[in-house]
Formats: C-alpha cells, structure tokens, sequence
C-alpha cells in the first residue's frame, strides 16, 4: 500500500513542480516526467531495499515467501536502482533512459512472478497482491511520459 500512495504523491508533488517550472525551458510534461522518474524510482528502490534487508522476515511473510538471502540480493538490487533514480537529477538525457530500462524489467518481472503466486500457489497474501498495481502502474506512466517528454 505503501507504493500505491508514493505514487500518487509523487504525481502531486510532480504536478506542483511542473506547473510552478513553467518558465525554466523545460516542457511540461518533461518537468512532470523528472519528478516521477525520481521521485517513484528512488523511494521504491530505497524503501524496497530497507524492506528486503532490514526488515527482511517481516517483508517475506506479508508477501507469503520465505526469508532468505536471495532477498537480501534483490534489496541491494533495488538500492542500486534507487539511487539511479536520485542521479536522474543531475544527469538527464541517455541516463534517464538507462534508468528507465532495469526498473521497467524489474518492476513487470516482478508483477508476472506475483500474478504466477496467485494462480499457481493460491498466494492471496497482502503483500503479493497489492504490489501488483505500482509494479505495473510506474513503469506504464514514466514510458508514458519519456515518450511525450522525446
């Protein structure tokens, strides 16, 4: 649920940003995609790793799965993305693209293996099914935004 409301923080804090920049030589929608991109990649990364490494069992058993160091991989995983996401802010251009790629890959790999726990294992926990919506909701709206910002 977490990710879910970021989100829509993020799409405020974005709109806010994009309309108070309207004079700095940026599009519109170039300003709200920089919000997103770094806001939604940062604090899903950060967060996602805090969750998969400091808090690791509890994160585990919300999603139905059992602890175990592959998580703690897919912590630093994320971590690296996260901070990808905060540099958007200085390197713009190929690197926001380069950011785009792994999270996009990451997040739909990751919104097919809950769907798969549902139908194969029954997994209706909490924390295998709410995730669904931003692993899939993110990536949509920031392709979305790249396109119309190019």
């Amino acid at each position: 649920m977490i990710y879910i409301t970021s989100y829509v923080f993020f799409w405020i804090l974005s709109l806010i940003y994009a309309l108070l920049n309207k004079g700095n030589g940026e599009s519109f929608v170039y300003n709200l995609f920089m919000i997103q991109l770094i806001g939604n990649i940062s604090f899903f990364g950060i967060f996602n790793f805090i969750g998969h490494v400091l808090m690791r069992k509890k994160v585990a058993k919300s999603i139905g799965w059992v602890s175990n160091g592959f998580q703690v991989e897919l912590g630093f995983v994320s971590l690296g993305i996260g901070l990808c996401g905060i540099l958007s802010y200085w390197f713009r251009d190929g690197f926001w693209l380069s950011t785009l790629i792994p999270i996009t890959i990451f997040l739909i790999g990751a919104a097919f293996l809950h769907i798969k726990e549902m139908i194969k294992e029954n997994n209706f926990n909490s924390g295998n099914v709410l995730i669904i919506i931003p692993d899939l909701l993110i990536p949509m709206t920031l392709w979305i935004l790249y396109f119309l910002s190019i």
